[in-house]
């Protein structure tokens, strides 16, 4: 550490020069001074040093106070945004639950609806043409169980009945053929069912001895006319893909449905 060169530290320097020119009692008195400004210099600069730790301290308290100051503002702002944002959610609550006593509503009224839909469906299949009717009658019993199925929700349920209305759809606008197994004056014989949207259902077998069509007026199989074998024949073939389409003529009837 830099010594400084205080007043009473000159004093002394310059007595100790002029030193022999002072008489003892002086000299002693002069020291006894010099020592006294020397202490009286130590205690200012302890008391300085204090002074400048105490300002430090104060500096830092300051310091101190304005980034506490800063966090309490940031954490008022931020208080003041949650609650706009809980507020918010509060509307948004409330608005759900309206929302939730309109669809208990809505579905109440709904329902209804759909069973009527179902039981419609069901009565247009039984009057429609006889093709695949075990497996359209499986579908509307599928839904039925949708229906009184609690876990099913109801805009499921709208959709499979939907579904179910695009599938019979489709029926009409499809030319379709399969074999099957019926029962002809008794005994089972294997024959080519032939559909041709919803304009004609027919089946041939395949050495053309048996040839019929459905009519719906009588709710029964009725023979064809041999002159409309061939070209039954032929729309199996097409059915099939195993030739060109063409023109062809086939006995059919109208569809009329009245529901129940």
């Amino acid at each position: 550490m830099k010594k400084v060169l205080t007043p009473a530290r000159g004093a002394m320097m310059a007595a100790l020069v002029a030193g022999l020119a002072i008489p003892a009692v002086a000299q002693t008195q002069l020291r006894q001074a010099l020592e006294t400004g020397e202490e009286a210099t130590r205690q200012a600069e302890q008391v300085q040093e204090q002074i400048n730790q105490l300002d430090d301290q104060r500096s830092d308290a300051e310091s101190e106070f304005r980034t506490l100051l800063q966090r309490t503002q940031a954490a008022q702002l931020y208080a003041r945004q949650q609650e706009k944002v809980v507020e918010s959610q509060r509307r948004e609550l409330e608005s759900l639950q309206s929302q939730l006593e309109r669809v208990d509503e809505i579905t109440a009224q709904t329902t209804p609806m759909l069973i009527d839909m179902v039981s419609d469906l069901e009565a247009f299949v039984q009057a429609d043409l006889p093709f695949r009717k075990q497996e359209r009658l499986e579908r509307i019993e599928s839904l039925r169980a949708a229906m009184e199925n609690p876990q099913v929700p109801i805009v499921e349920q709208y959709r499979l009945i939907i579904e179910a209305y695009k599938s019979e759809m489709e029926y009409g606008r499809t030319m379709d053929t399969w074999p099957e197994q019926i029962d002809i004056d008794g005994k089972p014989v294997m024959v080519d069912m032939f559909l041709y949207g919803r304009v004609a259902l027919v089946y041939m077998s395949p050495d053309r001895k048996y040839a019929a069509r459905y009519n719906r007026d009588q709710q029964a199989w009725v023979p064809v006319e041999n002159r409309f074998k061939e070209n039954i024949a032929k729309a199996i073939k097409v059915a099939k893909g195993t030739t060109t389409p063409s023109v062809l003529y086939a006995p059919a009837t109208r569809l009329d449905v009245t529901a129940p």
